[in-house]
């Protein structure tokens, strides 16, 4: 049976594939950190890498936005089977829970981190002492900019971190559900069947040309906005904290919206079945190759060039990021639904596990560089790849042998460990 003749019920394969290599890309992101000058990073190691940092680049580009577009393109479906009320307290298990075990446990290790690679690897106060101030102001529920990550830092005060997108997705959801209860016909699908369309050059081009231009209006506004509000501002892609409870960068706000957008919209006009979407295989693999090295250079040309153009090329870079995000989903959806919509034992595996790979993978990542950090002499392209490595074996292991069949003993064994890690850490 065709992908086109598939019922609208069945999963969509490709699409399972697709986010959880994804998922690895943001493994992969996160193990370049330590490599690609992030001084706010916990491990900010010397040993950098300029190939680490465009594939860092490269993935800050497309990951977080694709995996919005992805949750948006199952929402539709899981909203019409379940209805508004089953929908959102499944959201609320599957992404509440794990971000507040996540909020309490996981990420209150990263500070700890932090001070120890800065202080000579020595503890300066014990776990349980940082912990409570975290939560103390994790508590303050604060609301505004923040500035300099760095100095939250430095400061203990709260940083979601990675969970940043399980707020921000569940938000989504709840203000989704809302939509769909109110305009429910508008989300009414076709049940006859559709025929398949020849993709065009041009119609894919006014598509990557239609999305580009919206998010970059979009954020481009929400960028001059915030420099208008907080005229002391400097960076032009800080995060926001909503009361602590939501943290994000105002500046891919619209980027997500519109993905995720765009993915319910990809499932109600069955954009997939119709040939509209992916569109042109060659023009997506051209489009992404010329905006890939145009994106690299007006990077390099940003940090590294003359000082007096910094606020020139600021804007073309940010310009061709939302060009070569469409592209990357254009040429990773044609791939995928070309060649990468079969079931296999490993792709089933890793999609089954994709999910908790997120939740785990960070404390492995900044473990595994910790450990490679006290080693000189060793390059930072290797370092991470090291750490790459190790990171996904480990985290795959664990989620696919622990969390995926015993996920209350994980929990458990995850409160062990901060029991323990508050009772013996300390200077």
């Amino acid at each position: 049976m065709s992908f086109a003749q598939s019922p609208p019920e069945n999963r969509v394969i490709f699409f399972d594939n697709l986010r959880y290599l994804l998922v690895l890309c943001v493994v992969l992101q996160h193990s370049s950190n330590a490599y690609n000058n992030l001084i706010w990073w916990p491990v900010a190691d010397g040993n950098t890498s300029i190939i680490v940092e465009w594939l860092s680049a490269l993935i800050d580009a497309f990951a977080m936005p694709l995996l919005f577009y992805i949750a948006g393109y199952f929402a539709l479906p899981t909203i019409q089977k379940k209805g508004v009320s089953p929908f959102l307290i499944g959201k609320l298990k599957r992404l509440g829970i794990p971000w507040l075990i996540c909020i309490l446990t996981i990420c209150p290790v990263l500070p700890l981190i932090y001070h120890y690679t800065r202080n000579n690897l020595t503890v300066s106060t014990s776990y349980w002492d940082l912990w409570a101030v975290l939560m103390k102001n994790a508590a303050e529920f604060n609301v505004g900019i923040i500035y300099s990550i760095n100095e939250l830092m430095q400061n203990n005060q709260f940083y979601q971190r990675y969970m940043w997108f399980l707020s921000l997705l569940l938000l989504f959801f709840f203000v989704f559900s809302i939509i769909y209860l109110l305009k429910k016909s508008w989300f009414d699908t076709a049940d006859q069947p559709v025929s398949s369309e020849d993709p065009s050059i041009l119609s894919t081009l006014k598509f990557l040309v239609a999305v580009g231009f919206l998010t970059f209006f979009c954020s481009f506004i929400m960028i001059g906005t915030m420099f208008l509000l907080a005229p002391k501002l400097s960076n032009p892609e800080p995060f926001f904290s909503l009361g602590n409870v939501i943290q994000f960068r105002p500046s891919r706000l619209f980027f997500f919206i519109i993905y995720f957008g765009m993915g319910i919209i990809t499932y109600r006009n069955k954009w997939i079945e119709r040939g509209k979407f992916p569109g042109h295989f060659k023009t997506w693999v051209i489009s992404f190759m010329i905006l890939l090295v145009a994106y690299l250079y007006a990077r390099d040309f940003m940090l590294h060039g003359p000082e007096h153009l910094e606020k020139v090329f600021g804007p073309v870079f940010f310009f061709i990021l939302n060009f070569l995000t469409i592209s990357t989903l254009g040429l990773f959806t044609s791939l995928a639904v070309r060649h990468w919509n079969r079931p296999t034992r490993i792709n089933r595996n890793l999609a089954s596990v994709s999910y908790y790979m997120y939740l785990a993978h960070y404390i492995f990542v900044v473990a595994f560089q910790l450990m490679l950090f006290t080693l000189p002499g060793i390059p930072g392209l290797l370092k991470f790849g090291i750490v790459s490595a190790l990171s996904i074996l480990c985290t795959y292991l664990v989620c696919q042998f622990l969390i995926k069949p015993f996920p209350r003993m994980s929990v458990g064994v995850v409160i062990i460990m901060f029991i323990i890690m508050a009772s013996v850490i300390h200077p």
